[in-house]
């Protein structure tokens, strides 16, 4: 075929009245010339030539580099002239380049968009627009565009339209750019209206059903419901297969799946069980490879895997992760465990052996931090659990991300490991600063403080420090409130914080006056990884005055002064991914206060405080598609009494239940007791629930239902009473720090209470 070519390419240079009969082979060449090319570069093109000035003239080197320009693809046509030049014959290429496609369009496309089908046929990245224009641009090329048109239909297909029908278009808008449009008709979204399971006798069909990918037509499912295709069919199998696998019957057999066209687009799948067999108990258990665990410890890892129990795939799988997560807590990153599963058909026992492989103990080399510009290098580097020659692992890299974040300075961190040099470790620290300044002068107004005007100075991460500050100032007719706080962190170059604080307030109640002078101090040290402990003591001056005849009796048993020294203790674990804006994981909290003669103070009485709260992220799910929803459940529960020559708990140390961080829907002390004419007594036991269910419409916004119940008493803990509300909301992430918006409703509501309350307030949530 190879000669023929070049026979006739001979032919063409030599025969055509365009080439000279006077140039001989053999002759020198004088000079290579190329006309006709834009987009390929003249140098290029003379690259791939062989004929080179100064050679010898041979007709069949002429054929072969035509041949070799062809293969490059970029061009449509390309001739060849031979003419007598004044030294030797001049050759000339004469090229005609195929239109570069500058963009590929999609028409008729409604379930996918575009950018979507751009997206997974390659076409452009997550790089910025002027890359993903680049990726675009490529010769004209039919069985490149034959290949996109197949992708588009099986992409379709997995979308589960198996009817789609794509056909495509070259329209040039100039001389050397075109435009490739390709046509879809979707046609029709197949749905399984029915589903049957055949030859399942061990485990019912709704329990099947259950783990299938593929689901019937529900309006339950509405957009959450995989489409009807072949991989997911393919899967829907195995899934069937781990549910027999999980109950024991390793012997079942699951025949290909049918699917029958009902009627339009509704489509009927039958899965059909061949065989189910005897379900299997667990034989020995063996573990070969371990030499840093004995069998027995990692035996402990789990309960339920005895031999003589009923097998169960979920089990050893489960203990597989488990090993290897032990085996990673000590550095061993790169361990391993495979389980083999052997049968002995005839006692319908397994016995599973756990090939474990232990590897080397991994090692940081370098840390490297950047995206930094106000933040100190070792102010980052004492919140990482990591450190250079020091041992790495997963666990020390998970605590080292959820620090840096509840440091509050930073928007975003992203710690990436890269394995070199064996079992050495280099750690890349990639953080993005937020906004810690703020500055800001307003007014507001409440039934309470009336008008009111506000200026507050606050400062994060003063000189890239990690350490705080803030200076606040609130003023009017009824309140004054002069705050000066400061957080030094690490403290002596420990993982402890000292905070300072300052305090000089005066605030007019419709029937009293409330001053508080005096200043508060705690020290915070991080303990046992994720655990904190802290002691502190306040000391304050209370003044009670013009107190009103109509003033309630709690009100005039606290007229006058008294001194309060208060000290308090507490213990806490965050295992939070974000303390601003969590995802996932769990915080707890148990706080105590003791206030007392001996602590400088006129009132003896004591505080105890436990709340604990976890957040589930439903992406967490085994599930193939994403579900942007977090869960969160609150528990608060609190206990206080007085003592000594104290007889009634002072009015501004009870619980007041009902407000924007306890019972929404309820203004503040409204859940609780009330005297007589209706106004909150506080109480010193309360009991609070807060459910809520979040969707993140983006990184920053948050929007939540709630539900909360709680409740406030007098001695004793009435479960009855307590109060109930639900309602919507949203959390914002900003610069200046988390911002909620709640509107509660009262599920319970009383004679003379409203239907429900805004809330609006800045600082941490649950």
């Amino acid at each position: 075929m190879s000669r023929l070519v070049a026979l006739l390419l001979f032919l063409m240079l030599f025969v055509s009245p365009a080439a000279t009969f006077a140039q001989k082979p053999g002759e020198i060449i004088e000079k290579v010339e190329v006309i006709g090319n834009e987009a390929v570069p003249k140098s290029t093109i003379l690259y791939y030539i062989s004929e080179k000035p100064g050679k010898k003239f041979y007709p069949g080197a002429v054929a072969r580099d035509i041949k070799t320009l062809f293969k490059l693809g970029y061009f449509e046509n390309i001739s060849v002239d031979v003419k007598k030049g004044k030294k030797g014959v001049v050759l000339r290429y004469f090229v005609k380049e195929k239109p570069i496609i500058t963009d590929i369009v999609f028409k008729g496309n409604e379930s996918i968009s575009s950018k979507k089908l751009k997206e997974e046929l390659g076409l452009i990245s997550e790089e910025d627009e002027e890359e993903k224009e680049k990726q675009i641009r490529k010769p004209l090329d039919y069985k490149f565009l034959d290949e996109l048109k197949e992708k588009i239909e099986l992409l379709y297909l997995k979308k589960g339209y198996p009817g789609t029908e794509v056909y495509y278009t070259i329209e040039r808008i100039s001389p050397t750019r075109a435009v490739a449009t390709f046509y879809i008709n979707e046609g029709k979204k197949a749905n399984v209206c029915d589903i049957e399971i055949k030859g399942n006798r061990a485990i019912s069909s709704g329990d099947i059903k259950d783990v299938l990918i593929t689901k019937e037509k529900s309006i339950l499912h509405l957009r959450f419901n995989a489409p009807l295709s072949r991989e997911n069919l393919e899967m829907d199998v195995k899934k069937i297969k781990e549910l027999y696998y999980k109950k024991g019957y390793l012997d079942v057999e699951v025949a290909k799946p049918e699917v029958i066209r009902e009627k339009g687009n509704c489509y009927k799948v039958i899965y059909t069980i061949v065989k189910e067999g005897k379900p299997y108990k667990f034989g020995q258990i063996k573990f070969e490879g371990n030499t840093l665990f004995s069998s027995k410890e990692l035996l402990k890892l789990t309960k339920k895997l005895k031999p003589g129990r009923r097998f169960n795939q979920e089990l050893v799988d489960k203990l597989s992760k488990k090993i290897v997560r032990k085996y990673g807590e000590l550095g061993f990153i790169f361990a391993d465990a495979r389980p083999e599963v052997k049968l002995n058909p005839k006692a319908h026992t397994a016995d599973v052996i756990f090939h474990i492989y232990e590897g080397k103990r991994a090692y940081v080399r370098w840390i490297r931090i950047t995206g930094n510009i106000a933040t100190r290098d070792r102010t980052i580097r004492r919140e990482l659990d990591l450190y250079e020659t020091g041992i790495f692992n997963t666990v020390r890299l998970e605590r080292s991300v959820r620090r840096l974040f509840n440091t509050g300075y930073f928007e975003n961190v992203d710690v990436k490991p890269k394995v070199v040099e064996g079992n050495k470790v280099d750690v890349n620290v990639d953080v993005k600063e937020r906004l810690t300044g703020m500055f800001s002068v307003g007014a507001g107004y409440s039934s309470v403080s009336k008008l009111v005007a506000m200026v507050s100075l606050s400062k994060g991460n003063l000189f890239g420090t990690g350490d705080s500050g803030s200076i606040s100032l609130q003023a009017g007719s009824r309140v004054l409130d002069f705050n000066i706080t400061y957080n030094h962190r690490w403290w002596l170059d420990r993982p402890q914080t000292l905070s300072l604080g300052l305090f000089n307030t005066r605030m007019e109640y419709f029937t009293y006056t409330s001053k508080k002078t005096g200043f508060s101090a705690m020290v915070t040290r991080r303990l046992w990884e994720d655990w904190k402990v802290g002691l502190g003591y306040l000391f304050e001056k209370d003044k009670i005055t013009d107190i009103d005849e109509d003033a309630p009796d709690i009100v005039r048993e606290e007229e006058g002064s008294e001194k309060i020294g208060l000290s308090t203790f507490f213990i806490s674990r965050d295992l939070r991914d974000n303390r601003f804006l969590p995802h996932k994981g769990d915080y707890f909290k148990v706080t105590t206060q003791l206030a007392g003669n001996f602590l400088a103070g006129d009132k003896n009485f004591y505080k105890i405080i436990g709340e604990y709260a976890y957040y589930f992220n439903f992406n967490d799910l085994p599930i193939d598609f994403d579900l942007p929803f977090i869960a969160s459940v609150h528990a608060k529960a609190g206990y206080a009494d007085a003592f000594g020559s104290t007889s009634r708990l002072p009015i501004d140390y009870r619980f007041y239940v009902g407000g924007d961080t306890s019972v929404r829907g309820f203004s503040w002390g409204e859940a609780g007791p009330k005297d007589e004419d209706g106004d909150a007594e506080g109480a010193n036991r309360e009991l609070i629930f807060n459910f809520e269910l979040g969707y993140d419409v983006t990184k920053f916004l948050r929007l939540i239902s709630f539900i909360d119940v709680g409740g406030g008493w007098w001695d004793t803990y009435k479960l009855g009473d307590m109060r109930k509300s639900a309602g919507i909301g949203l959390r914002v992430l900003t610069p200046m720090g988390p911002i909620r918006l709640d509107l509660g409703w009262k599920l319970d509501r009383k004679s003379g209470e409203s239907s429900s309350e805004w809330h609006f307030g800045m600082g941490s949530y649950f």
